[in-house]
């Protein structure tokens, strides 16, 4: 009987340590994954500040070329004024 108890002891020591390293390993991937989340959050917020910073640099570029029409626009007005104030 002594034997049969050291077996069963055994197989139960043996399933502790199955399932310990069963919770391990889940531990480990739980953290690699969240690991793996923060990074690409990293990544993504990278690439949002980098679109964003385009998109302003667009902005600011097409206000320029709206300004310019503008100008030239109510000079070419002025101009065709006065040649008709002049007649």
């Amino acid at each position: 009987m002594s034997t049969d108890s050291n077996i069963q002891e055994l197989q139960k020591h043996r399933d502790e340590i199955q399932v310990n390293l069963g919770v391990k390993l889940e531990k480990r991937i739980e953290f690699n994954s969240i690991e793996q989340l923060h990074n690409l959050e990293l990544r993504l917020l990278e690439k949002f500040t980098k679109l964003e910073i385009q998109l302003i640099e667009a902005k600011s570029e097409l206000f320029q070329w709206m300004c310019f029409f503008w100008v030239t626009q109510t000079a070419a007005n002025v101009v065709m004024i006065l040649l008709l104030l002049k007649k």
